[in-house]
Formats: C-alpha cells, structure tokens, sequence
C-alpha cells in the first residue's frame, strides 16, 4: 500500500484540504491519503480550536464521497503530540507499507521549526503542493537547502518511489486559495 499522510488541524477542514489530498493521489499514485487531525498543534494557538472529535466528524461529513481520503485522530489515539512521533508510531504499527508526508508550501517554508525536523525527513518520504511562482518558493525553502534531501520536482503523475529522505515538489497550475483561519474568521465576524 501507498499512503500519504496529511497532518492538520481541520479547524475546519474545507475544499482546499480535499483539493491537495485528491491531487496526491492522482500524482503520485496512492492508494490512499489518511487526514490526521491533530489535538493540538504545537505552533499554533489553542484559542478557537474545536475539540478533536468534533474536527474528525467534519472532515468524515466532508469526505462522504471520498472513499480514499479517510479522517482519523491516530495522533490523539498514539498519544503523539509532534508530527515525528506520529510517523514513527505509524511506520512501526505498519511495516509494510510505504508512507509520504503531504504539506503545502506554508508547512514546507516552516518545517524546520518542527520537532525532530530533520529525522522526520529521513524516516519518510515529503510531498509538498507547490504555488506559483514555484521555482522561487521552492529554491528559499530551508528544506531544500539540506544536502541530506533527495529533490525531485514533480510537473506530471507517475508511481514515484515514497522513499526516506526524498522531497517531493509537486508543480500545481491550479490552486485553491482558501485557509481555515480565514473560514474562522469569517465564521467570528458573522456572529458578533
């Protein structure tokens, strides 16, 4: 199996998660994407943060029609609270198959700020949604500056290998521009 694993939030999860999640699995051939709300993310404020459960059964509602892009709380149910826990805990519940990190540009710009940045690209293999213009974002990108990294640009699909310490950078034309803080914040605004 082909799995990618994307971590989040989901406060709330909205189009744009299901976008970048569908697009995976296109290009890269997965056999599935596991969202993986998190309780907490330790970068962000708790303030507003819907509980965990609530979270998991917006993405399911959301997800309905998806039958390869499946919402859990492992982190909660692991007792994780950084994202390289998580892989390892995964990786070892499930030795057979291959497993890739799914981000967009904002978590591939701050992911050295990350727990155990650097052993969590060695242990599995990175995919991140690139937004035009990509080259630029890509080449000012602390991640792609380690010599450790395999990077590989991805402009068409293909049953890439999800290989440890391999970053991939997957071109997109078409980008949803749409954040759940913004969902948020409208969603404040509305009822004050």
């Amino acid at each position: 199996m082909r799995i990618g694993l994307l971590g989040g939030s989901f406060n709330p999860p909205h189009e744009g998660h299901k976008y970048i999640s569908k697009v995976v699995l296109k290009t890269m051939q997965l056999d599935a994407v596991w969202w993986l709300v998190t309780q907490q993310n330790p970068l962000k404020s708790a303030k507003d943060l819907l509980p965990t459960a609530k979270r998991v059964t917006l993405c399911e509602k959301m997800l309905n029609d998806q039958p390869r892009i499946i919402a859990t709380n492992l982190e909660e149910e692991i007792g994780a609270p950084y994202s390289y826990e998580t892989v390892k805990a995964i990786k070892k519940h499930f030795p057979h198959t291959s497993f890739s990190w799914i981000t967009g540009m904002d978590n591939a710009h701050t992911l050295h700020h990350w727990q155990h940045w650097k052993d969590m690209l060695g242990d599995i293999c990175m995919i991140h949604i690139t937004r035009h213009p990509p080259v630029n974002l890509i080449k000012n990108c602390p991640t792609r500056m380690l010599q450790s990294q395999h990077h590989v640009i991805v402009d068409k699909g293909g049953p890439y290998p999800l290989d440890s310490s391999t970053t991939y950078w997957l071109l997109q034309k078409k980008m949803m521009n749409i954040s759940s803080t913004e969902i948020r914040n409208k969603s404040n605004k509305s009822t004050t």
